[in-house]
This record gives C-alpha cells, sequence and structure tokens, in this order.
C-alpha cells in the first residue's frame, strides 16, 4: 500500500469521508463516510499526520471526474461580480432586491465548492478595477471561508453573504473615490465613512429587506477602529458582524492605494493578528488559519530568484503548489512553470505585494481550465 499524506484543505467539515484515513503505518483511523464536525478534529488530524491509500484516492479521483461536468470557476465568478455590482448599483429599482441578493449569495456557495482554491486566487489577485464592489464580494468570500471554523448553520452562511455584499451600499461611490486619492479623508469623509452601517441599513430596509439578523450585521459590521481588539463589551455585537469586519480589515490591506502600495499577504496577515489581539480573537484567527501565510492568488519569491504565483495549497503552510512566472534575471516565462517548494532551490522565501508583478495572468491555463 502506497500512502499520500493528507493537507487540511483535502478534509471537508460537515462532509463524510470519501475514503479511508490511516496512519502512517496504514493502520485505519477513521472510515469512509465518518463525518467530521468540529474543527479542532481536522486541525489535530492534519498536526499529527493522516495518510490516504493512493490506490483509493486515485480511484475516488476519477470517479469524481467522470461524474461531474468540469465548470470554470474563473467564469463563474466574473458573473457572480457583474451581478453583485448591478444589484447594489440598481436597489431603488428593484422590487426583488432582497429576493436576488439570497439568490447571490447561493451561487457564491456553489462556486466556492466548485474550486475553492481558484475562488481564493480569484479574491486575492483579483483586479481591483471598481474596488467597492469587488471588495464586497472578496470580503463576502473570505468570511464564508473562515465561518467553517464556527460551525455556524446555513442560514448564518446566507445571511454573512448577504450582510458582506451589501455592509457598504451606503458608501459605494465614495469607497471608489478614497481607493484612488492620494490625500486623507476630508472632515465631511469622515462623518460619511462613520455614518455608512446605519445609512446601509436605512437603504436595505428601503429596498425592502425585512431579515433583521441581515440588517443587524451590516449595521454593526465595524465593531472597532481599523481592526482593533475586540472591545470588552461586544456580547451585543453580531457574531457575524465581527467576522465581516476582521476580513474587510485583512482584504483592505491588500488592495493597492492612491497613498500605499498592497501589502504582502503575509504582513497583511501578521498585522491583523498583531492589531486584532489574535491569540484572543477568534474571528481574526479564523481568517488567518483559512487563508494561511501564502494563499492562492498571491506572489512569492523563490530561493533561486524566480517570482511565482501559488496556485493551489501545499502540504504545509510554507510549501504551496506555484508556477514561476519571471526568472531572477527579469526574463518572463512564455509559459509559467511548476514549481516544487518543497525543494530547496525552490523553497518560498518571501511574500511579494501584488503590485510588483505586473502581469495579466491566464487564470484557466494555470487552473487546467483553458480549452485551448
Amino acid at each position: 500500500m502506497k500512502l499520500l499524506r493528507l493537507c487540511v484543505n483535502q478534509i471537508r467539515l460537515n462532509e463524510p469521508l470519501p475514503w479511508n484515513v490511516r496512519n502512517e503505518p496504514g493502520h485505519l483511523l477513521l472510515g469512509k463516510g465518518f463525518l467530521l464536525t468540529e474543527q479542532a478534529q481536522i486541525d489535530t488530524l492534519i498536526e499529527r499526520g493522516v495518510y490516504v491509500d493512493q490506490e483509493e484516492y486515485e480511484r475516488h479521483q476519477h470517479e469524481v471526474q467522470s461524474t461531474r461536468t468540469r465548470r470554470d470557476p474563473f467564469a463563474m465568478w466574473s458573473v457572480i461580480l457583474k451581478r453583485t455590482g448591478h444589484l447594489l448599483r440598481t436597489h431603488k429599482e428593484n422590487p426583488q432586491f432582497a429576493q436576488e441578493v439570497g439568490t447571490l449569495s447561493g451561487h457564491i456557495q456553489v462556486a466556492m465548492k466548485e474550486d475553492v482554491e481558484a475562488g481564493t486566487f480569484e479574491m486575492v489577485h483579483g483586479d481591483p478595477t471598481g474596488y467597492a464592489v469587488s471588495h464586497s464580494l472578496q470580503t463576502a468570500f473570505v468570511a464564508c471561508l473562515a465561518a467553517d471554523r464556527f460551525g455556524w448553520t446555513d442560514n448564518d452562511r446566507t445571511t454573512l453573504i448577504r450582510a458582506a455584499l451589501t455592509m457598504n451600499i451606503g458608501m459605494l461611490d465614495l469607497q471608489n473615490t478614497l481607493s484612488h486619492q492620494s490625500t486623507p479623508p476630508t472632515p465631511q469623509q469622515k462623518a460619511d465613512i462613520a455614518a455608512h452601517p446605519a445609512r446601509s441599513r436605512a437603504i436595505l430596509e428601503a429596498a425592502g429587506v425585512t431579515d433583521q439578523d441581515w440588517l443587524k450585521t451590516v449595521e454593526q459590521h465595524h465593531v472597532t477602529p481599523d481592526g482593533g481588539a475586540l472591545p470588552a463589551d461586544h456580547g451585543n455585537v453580531s457574531p457575524l458582524a465581527c467576522l465581516i469586519h476582521y476580513a474587510d480589515v485583512y482584504l483592505a490591506r491588500l488592495a493597492p492605494r492612491a497613498n500605499r502600495p498592497a501589502m504582502a499577504v503575509n504582513i497583511a496577515a501578521r498585522e491583523l493578528f498583531l492589531k486584532a489581539a489574535g491569540a484572543n480573537n477568534p474571528y481574526a484567527a479564523a481568517i488567518i488559519k483559512e487563508m494561511g501565510m501564502f494563499p492562492p492568488g498571491s506572489f512569492v519569491k523563490l530561493a533561486n530568484g524566480d517570482t511565482a504565483v501559488v496556485v493551489r495549497r501545499g502540504e504545509n503552510a510554507g510549501a504551496p503548489l506555484v508556477h514561476s512566472l519571471i526568472s531572477s534575471d527579469g526574463w518572463v516565462f512564455p509559459d509559467s512553470r511548476p514549481r516544487d517548494t518543497g525543494k530547496p532551490e525552490f523553497k518560498v522565501v518571501a511574500a511579494v505585494p501584488r503590485g510588483n508583478v505586473l502581469m495579466q495572468l491566464n487564470r484557466q491555463k494555470l487552473y487546467g481550465y483553458a480549452t485551448a
């Protein structure tokens, strides 16, 4: 029996195991179909090291591929982004606004299940054009991803996505303006920023939203100033709002602004952890654990000098699956080159801010979805 070591993204919370899970000698630990209902169970298994029989794993992969039509997740996310922008901009004249946002949240969850790592790539690496709308979608994605660690219900997850998509509906134009503004916010802009959670709630109510959990989450989504530690009296604050808040702050640091460059992903994660008292903040900690040091879509520098892009997570956080884009002497490879970051010469040595790599990437080709 040849064993393959499992990594964290291969074991799903609240989904039956598709194969037997074994220890390194090959002894059975958990049978096929076993349901893991707590994230702590998965974390413990991954830490101790768990394995699957290669033949059983490959047989399951073949069955999955033969029973479903392979869909391009990047095309799905493109449609979702356009739909998000349309809904947020036309709420006044749309009597079905609330229902359509709910439908959109379902489409987001379907796209995440199609290929969650391709989705993560799209959220981390996505084009910042039209920042306000894309940021809302990114926040919904990351918050939903991190929500797996809390055991929330399907209704909670739907509310979480709807609230994240609409949290800034009261300041879309201002948010876009601020992303291109090189000077500090004016007093009026600061006042509008402070007022936007309540304004967003009022806009949603006027658009026919009656779900009180959705409205409360939007109104409370600015839990702290700029992602600081949870206030001592946060007991009355919606947990969904807390998770959205820290996802919002984390993603804002990854986006370039006129007055500052984008942060590298590991720096953004470290700043969030330190500023938000991550060890005592379950929401910040969940986001950092789910996104990891080098999430798909982030750029990294390798030991041989290559600049590469992360495509998928690896067996451990420091050794993701990457494709080299640029050589150490600045040569752009005509076709990206897969690298084994477990080897010393291709070890990841640093994260690279998104703004430092001015390239258009063929996402479909990187992930094997290209048809030609």
